[in-house]
């Protein structure tokens, strides 16, 4: 008797390869939304090695490089500021974050963050991110 051997199959077993191709999908979908709300305004925040991060609701005011100041999509200009106040006082006093830009000039955020204080607000943060 003569020893013959197994044939192997010639199919393409596709299934481990499609579940790599979704799982791919999935983490570039997850990933890019979480950008966040910088990425809509265009703004860099500068990188810092402390600090810590906190799940509370936050105002988030944006000062992009051109010195303009955004809140909710919309944009207000150092005399309608008090509009923005208007808007913010309709609801309880909450924390809030800056997203300034590392291009912005530091006369801007120190007039922001003076109207935020003589508001009433005293808890006020800016948002950085980590040193990799």
């Amino acid at each position: 008797m003569k020893y013959q051997p197994k044939k192997k199959s010639s199919t393409l077993n596709l299934a481990p390869m499609i579940d790599i191709v979704f799982l791919l999908l999935i983490f570039f979908l997850v990933s890019s939304t979480l950008q966040g709300e910088e990425a809509l305004y265009n703004i860099s925040v500068p990188e810092s090695s402390i600090g810590q991060s906190s799940e509370q609701k936050n105002i988030s005011v944006f000062l992009d490089q051109k010195n303009q100041i955004y809140y909710q999509e919309k944009e207000y200009s150092r005399q309608q500021l008090d509009k923005l106040f208007a808007e913010l006082n309709a609801g309880p006093v909450e924390k809030v974050k800056i997203y300034a830009d590392q291009e912005s000039n530091f006369d801007s955020l120190v007039f922001l963050i003076e109207k935020f204080k003589n508001n009433g607000y005293q808890n006020i943060s800016f948002a950085l991110r980590e040193e990799k």
